[in-house]
């Protein structure tokens, strides 16, 4: 009845994969290798110390009650209708259908159990550790529970982590009498669901002891709250649900005025539904008269959130919590949704980036308490001040997403560009007050910097096709805020020419000038029939600076092979986790 698919059934045959350093031009490469059990390794964060953060995703040994499962859900994987669930062996392509389609923020079922499918790693240079304190789970072995979500977003050089993590889903048993048709008495009903206690708490963990914080809004869902962030002070950056939305509201009280003895969904299954609707909501028409029409995922919630700073002690106590409110006020009574603000990176002066929801043109004349022109712009949080990073109406919609030492954040703007909205990169300087562009690899690059280091370092992600197609190739890139003239660099120019891998974004970089990047690799995959595919998976791995070191000059016909042709079937197949999926992987609410 639990099906786990069998791993060592496989034959994982890895182009090009090494363990230990390669031999490169600019950086050497030391490619992480993923733990067994899970497909994909996700990069979040590095210290000066050697310690790393990631993101194991999508386990491969989750054990699936397939007698469980939806008709559709059985169907959507090619299960047949009349197959014996108690006995019937997942293949390789269905296990992997059904671990990824039974995401929390994937399936709007609840219905069909629901499985946990990211664990917050560790990784001090020799050995993984797999973190889910609420199962009591803080060793080397994977987490005991299958229903658990856990990340680490960020840690400090006291190796200190801070994340998230969710609670475990249970069982939901529902009766109710269906509305009678003819004369014939109605039967009643029994449906089982799935619910949790709550859906996220912000997570502290100091590799031997850990601290969740609860919000001060907890009602219908428990609440959510949110580490992304911590600094060598030990203050720790996020966000905490404050209220629930009117909208959110209104369609609440619908729900708990419904006869639970009629109603096909509980109040918790109702309430969850609309959590869901809006977790995977698109921004409206972004058209502010001169621009197309832009749809970007807003992953709102029932709750107001507010950004948030946690003074901690060393044990990771609270000795303090400062909340920051939004731009702007929510306005006008069309405008029901929530309306929030979070807090991404801190530097050790206390001084926080982030995102803010408001109006465009900060809701002057015609746009005031329009939903239609509500947009999230960067912000820095600065004292009790919520401060705009830039008021420019060329501007439609951003996220600030680090901040060094001297002050100085990055983060990107959507602008138009030849008749196209494209990210923009930008920094910023809080004492100055001074914002500018980045060049990025050429004009209308759609640019996402994604962290820098004291030297001035940044790194991120960015178009490195100037086709006017819809999916372009994006690649990590490095650039030096001090020496513009140096341009931006493809980390993929910058190492071996043999290593197999195609880096697609640069998350982390610390002051070493040691990189956390994104990569992805064409695997053979043999299955339990003989058959070969191929596949693509995440990697994750860690560049080394080489004193003196240049751009390479591979030959340029191993270049198309290696990197250009591939890096097209590559990206083609993941384009959305790439651009949509990392960003929100790494710091979900940046986009």
């Amino acid at each position: 009845m639990m099906k786990k698919f069998n791993l060592a059934a496989l034959s994982v045959a890895i182009l090009g994969s090494f363990s230990a350093a390669a031999e490169a031009d600019l950086y050497t490469v030391q490619q992480l290798e993923t733990p067994a059990n899970y497909r994909n390794l996700v990069p979040r964060d590095l210290n000066d110390q050697g310690m790393l953060a990631v993101l194991s995703r999508l386990p491969q040994d989750t054990e699936i009650d397939l007698t469980k499962l939806s008709s559709s859900a059985l169907a959507a994987v090619g299960i047949p209708s009349d197959a014996d669930l108690e006995t019937y062996e997942l293949s390789y392509r269905q296990y992997n259908g059904l671990i990824s389609f039974l995401q929390d923020n994937v399936s709007g079922n609840l219905l069909n159990p629901r499985y946990g499918t990211n664990a917050a790693t560790s990784y001090d240079g020799q050995n993984f550790r797999f973190i889910s304190p609420l199962d009591g789970q803080t060793d080397l072995s994977r987490a005991t529970s299958s229903t658990i979500d856990t990340q680490f977003h960020g840690l400090n050089d006291n190796n200190v982590f801070v994340g998230l993590t969710s609670s475990a889903y249970t069982e939901l048993s529902h009766t109710y009498t269906p509305t009678p048709v003819g004369d014939a008495d109605p039967v009643p009903q029994t449906l089982t669901f799935h619910q949790r206690e709550f859906t996220s708490r912000a997570l502290w963990f100091d590799g031997n002891n850990y601290q969740t914080y609860t919000p001060p809004e907890t009602a219908y869902l428990g609440g959510e709250s949110l580490m992304f962030d911590i600094n060598d002070n030990n203050v720790a950056v996020g966000a905490v649900s404050v209220a629930i939305s009117p909208g959110a509201q209104a369609r609440i009280t619908e729900c708990e005025e419904a006869d639970p003895a009629t109603s096909t969904n509980p109040l918790y299954v109702c309430v969850w539904n609309q959590w869901f609707v809006r977790q995977n909501a698109l921004a409206p028409n972004l058209s502010v008269s001169f621009l197309q029409q832009l749809e970007i995922p807003t992953n709102q919630s029932i709750y107001d959130m507010n950004a948030a700073k946690w003074q901690l002690d060393a044990n990771g106590n609270v000795i303090s919590v400062t909340q920051w409110g939004t731009l702007m006020e929510r306005t006008g009574e069309e405008d029901l949704e929530d309306f929030s603000s979070y807090a991404y990176a801190i530097n050790n002066n206390d001084i926080a980036v982030g995102q803010s929801w408001t109006y465009f043109n900060n809701g002057q004349d015609d746009f005031i308490g329009n939903p239609a022109t509500r947009i999230k712009k960067p912000v820095v949080f600065i004292g009790d001040e919520v401060r705009s990073i830039s008021d420019d109406t060329d501007y439609i919609w951003g996220s600030a997403r680090d901040i060094n030492n001297d002050n100085i954040a990055i983060g990107f703007m959507l602008k138009e560009v030849q008749g196209f909205v494209r990210y923009i990169g930008f920094s910023y300087d809080v004492d100055s007050e001074n914002f500018t562009e980045m060049p990025g690899f050429f004009t209308g690059s759609s640019t996402i910097p994604n962290a820098l280091n004291d030297s001035g370092l940044v790194v991120g992600t960015a178009d490195i096709d100037s086709s006017l197609q819809v999916t372009r190739r994006r690649v990590g890139f490095v650039y030096d805020l001090n020496n513009p003239s140096n341009g931006f660099i493809n980390l993929n120019d910058a190492i071996g020419c043999d290593s197999g891998l195609f880096i697609v974004s640069a998350d982390a970089i610390n002051s070493q000038g040691e990189i956390l990047a994104t990569a992805l690799e064409q695997v053979d995959v043999v299955d339990e029939n003989g058959e070969t595919r191929n596949e693509i998976f995440i990697r994750t791995v860690k560049l080394n600076p080489v004193s003196g070191g240049q751009i390479n000059d591979c030959d340029a016909e191993e270049q198309i092979v290696e990197r250009q042709g591939a890096s097209t079937s590559l990206f083609g197949g993941i384009a959305m986790l790439l651009i949509g999926g990392l960003i929100t992987i790494r710091r979900r609410w940046s986009v």
